[in-house]
């Protein structure tokens, strides 16, 4: 049986960072022959870290070591005539090339889509820019910080506060604009994959990390179509919010004996299937409770009375208890927390891989499994720098 569903297609990851290195392990997770081609002093993202110990280390760098599983690793210059000309060869052998400029593209050396097609007619070139290749922000230059704020994201995040004047608008963790971008890029490349196959064409395809981050404000801009205004960041002018912690007639954070779990009873027959679960305490006979308008005005003594009940029950019984109600109730997990949990244990979600130097670790698989062929996810750890220079190009005429 074949591993994955790409055997025999081959992908030059020259990213650097996050969007394309991204967008080039899902192919590798897929099957793909993935070849890394590093600048000499390697892709950026060796010196991103996390480091065991916080000591810094090219060849242990928890974000490369992630992003780059599954691929091979070769080191050029590209900006000397030698390193070009060898890049061009390698890219006669491809079917993919995936970028994601600045500092410097592929166009800017005289390596783009025009001219990697005189010598391969049937190449992919993927390149991911902060704003695509057209408009009037495709110069540009762009953070995943800059990319979260104007996406329109962080105006929602934490939801609705006391003062919007205090409390600026924030963005989530990570790097949100960078991995929705390439994942974007993945989707875009497997269609142009499927194109070829049908048609024997390639494709330039340019990806806008921007707009990939906009449409994922899907109930904004549905609101925002029927004419309705966006939500206001003022608490006061919101009728229905859970800030602070406290659990209003929406729904909330709850406290538990082992962390928080999540609940959201919001309609009046939810309520009272959440009352079944917590007993049907003798307080949720008072009218300040009685229905989902009282709830939210007394919200902050709402919050307390089911804080003083949940704190004896850990999150998952709690869980359990307002799934069995058919309430939605979930537990908050913590990333250790998904380290050993029992569903991502059972699905072996979680692979290990030895690493020469930075050791055994565990790796985040696939969120899909395939019927018909089993995922080389464990195939290779990430390469050391230039690990495969001549394995690579001892192959090239």
């Amino acid at each position: 049986m074949q591993r994955g569903l790409l055997p025999g297609v081959r992908v030059l990851d020259v990213g650097q960072g996050v969007s394309a290195p991204y967008c080039a392990k899902i192919l590798a997770q897929m099957g793909a022959e993935v070849i890394k081609v590093e600048p000499i002093e390697g892709d950026s993202s060796r010196a991103m870290g996390p480091f065991p110990n916080d000591i810094p280390d090219t060849e242990k760098s928890g974000m490369f070591l992630a992003l780059n599983a599954n691929k091979f690793s070769v080191t050029l210059d590209l900006t000397s005539p030698g390193g070009a000309e060898s890049f061009r060869k390698l890219a006669a052998t491809a079917d993919i090339v995936i970028q994601n400029p600045p500092p410097v593209s592929l166009e800017d050396l005289g390596l783009g889509y025009e001219n990697l097609k005189d010598g391969n007619p049937g190449i992919i070139l993927t390149s991911i820019t902060p704003f695509g290749g057209r408009g009037p922000y495709k110069d540009f230059k762009a953070t995943d910080l800059v990319l979260y704020h104007m996406s329109g994201h962080a105006h929602g995040v934490l939801g609705p506060v006391k003062n919007p004047d205090d409390d600026p608008p924030i963005r989530a963790g990570g790097y949100q604009a960078e991995f929705v971008g390439g994942m974007a890029a993945a989707t875009a490349t497997l269609m142009a994959i499927y194109g070829k196959r049908m048609t024997g064409k390639g494709s330039n395809i340019a990806i806008s990390s921007f707009e990939a981050m906009v449409t994922q404000l899907i109930s904004g801009l549905a609101n925002s179509a029927w004419g309705r205004p966006a939500p206001p960041r003022d608490l006061a002018k919101v009728e229905e919010a859970a800030i602070g912690g406290m659990v209003g007639a929406i729904g909330g954070i709850l406290p538990c004996n082992d962390g928080y779990v999540a609940i959201s009873p919001r309609e009046d027959d939810q309520w009272e299937r959440w009352l079944i679960v917590m007993g049907n305490p003798t307080w949720s006979m008072d009218d300040r409770y009685s229905t989902r308008d009282a709830r939210q005005k007394n919200s902050p003594s709402l919050w307390k009375l089911l804080s003083d009940w949940s704190v004896n029950y850990s999150k998952h019984e709690i869980a359990r208890l307002g799934q069995a109600q058919r309430v939605p109730c979930f537990a908050v997990n913590t990333v250790l927390d998904l380290m050993s949990d029992e569903h991502l244990s059972h699905r072996e979600f979680f692979v290990e891989m030895e690493h020469p130097k930075a050791g055994t670790l565990k790796y985040p698989g696939a969120a899909y499994k395939l019927s018909n062929s089993p995922l080389p996810l464990t195939a290779r750890s990430a390469p050391l720098l230039g690990e495969h220079n001549s394995l690579i190009f001892g192959g090239l005429i």
